[in-house]
């Protein structure tokens, strides 16, 4: 952790705070064998902010560098998730890391006739719980398995498009059970992104994939290509003898 310590490094940018410092610092602390985390401390306001330091964050000139540090970043127990998992706390970071938090998961359900039984608590504030995966048929005693969960969403739809970004869905039934729980049984597939991300990973884990090398075809000359190389030798001799 590089903590910096007083009023005069809380730079106002909007909202947030702005950080400057040297580009040999930035090299330094970007290639570094550790993860790097910036902690911006104000004294006299018992302020204390965070933000990982990367270069995608980063905006580089000539003369340096700087990086915004969202006011939102207190550091507070909450902030323990981010920095144990090595995160910046922003959407693009929590998107790459879920997807491969969830890759186990994309890969058990590629190609497999798979249906979801999603237990919404009407409610509740952290109303879709505890999600039951059943392979081949939903009416099975028992899911294969379960996606334990407590999740904020104010519609399925949103639920589904948030935590499984990588499933589309249609819905099979639903039903009440004692007025307080609604369970919606889906079938689900995994979608494009899913399998392109499944790709990537195969990539990430072999190295590119063997392939036929196409055909390197020869260059053939052109009446025009002629014309020029005549035209292009008449000058050079006219040019040796003047």
């Amino acid at each position: 952790m590089q903590i910096k310590t007083g009023a005069s490094y809380f730079r106002p940018n909007g909202d947030d705070f702005v950080f400057y410092g040297e580009l040999r610092h930035l090299e330094y602390w970007t290639r570094h064998s550790l993860l790097v985390f910036l902690i911006l401390h104000d004294p006299d306001r018992n302020l204390t902010v965070w933000q990982k330091v990367e270069r995608r964050l980063a905006n580089v000139t000539k003369k340096g560098w700087s990086i915004v540090v969202p006011s939102a970043n207190v550091l507070e127990a909450a902030s323990k998730t981010f920095i144990s998992d090595g995160i910046a706390n922003d959407d693009e970071s929590i998107r790459r890391f879920n997807m491969a938090y969830d890759f186990d998961t994309i890969e058990a359900l590629h190609g497999k006739e798979v249906y979801f039984e999603v237990n919404e608590w009407v409610n509740k504030s952290l109303k879709f719980r505890d999600v039951g995966v059943y392979y081949g048929d939903h009416g099975k005693h028992a899911p294969d398995f379960m996606i334990r969960m407590r999740v904020p969403a104010p519609t399925l739809d949103d639920f589904m498009r948030n935590i499984f970004p990588w499933l589309d869905y249609e819905c099979v039934r639903a039903e009440e059970k004692a007025g307080e729980v609604e369970v919606h049984v889906l079938q689900v597939w995994v979608n494009e992104l899913g399998k392109s991300y499944l790709c990537v990973e195969q990539y990430f884990k072999d190295g590119p994939l063997e392939r036929e090398e196409p055909e390197i075809l020869e260059h053939e000359e052109s009446a025009a290509d002629e014309e020029d190389d005549a035209s292009w030798m008449r000058r050079a001799i006219e040019r040796d003898q003047s």
